[in-house]
């Protein structure tokens, strides 16, 4: 499917093309509508500029998310602020460190279940080498790493990221509420 990122139906794609891979609102907003009902909490832990946060917004649906990146938090207000929708509670920090912390948990989601986990995981750094095909005519052939922070999933090693992917379900998973879910964004992890 195709996503405007010119204009009003671009939803503040202007502001949010600071990240290497910003997930498109109206993508968000649908797979958020088929898995919850209005109200619900939907948590992304790895929100960069936030398109699940905008699609839960954009759907009557609640949100939380985290980030390593401030500026990546400070982009998605910027364009919640812009496209007219809430601006849902953030924290700048790890996800192991933060979803392995109970009494920030609890501060977080104020005693309420997650009813969607909506992740797109940086895998592995694979945004941490030199582009090759055709993301050479987009980003050139330079890295394009989310950040340089060692606890980033997008700075490590394939083998140590399923590690910390596996971790973080295993934390995040007292917090579903039951017949809740959790969508994991699959990329195709080539050499």
């Amino acid at each position: 499917t195709f996503y405007a990122t010119k204009g009003k139906d671009s939803y503040a794609h202007e502001i949010r093309k600071i990240h290497p891979s910003p997930k498109p609102p109206q993508l968000m907003k649908a797979i958020i509508e088929f898995f919850t009902k209005e109200n619900e909490l939907v948590f992304d832990y790895f929100m960069g500029v936030g398109g699940s946060l905008l699609g839960a917004g954009l759907s009557g649906r609640k949100a939380i998310g985290i980030d390593l990146n401030k500026k990546y938090i400070d982009a998605y207000k910027k364009a919640a602020n812009e496209i007219g929708v809430d601006i849902f509670p953030t924290r700048c920090g790890d996800c192991l460190e933060i979803l392995n912390n109970k009494d920030e948990m609890q501060l977080l989601l104020n005693d309420e279940k997650i009813s969607l986990v909506l992740i797109d995981p940086p895998y592995a750094n694979m945004m941490s080498k030199k582009k090759t095909g055709g993301d050479i005519s987009i980003y050139g052939n330079t890295a394009t790493p989310f950040t340089n922070d060692e606890r980033d999933f997008g700075n490590i090693i394939r083998d140590d990221f399923y590690d910390c992917l596996k971790k973080s379900i295993e934390l995040v998973l007292p917090y579903v509420k039951k017949r809740g879910y959790i969508i994991v964004f699959i990329k195709d992890l080539q050499p």
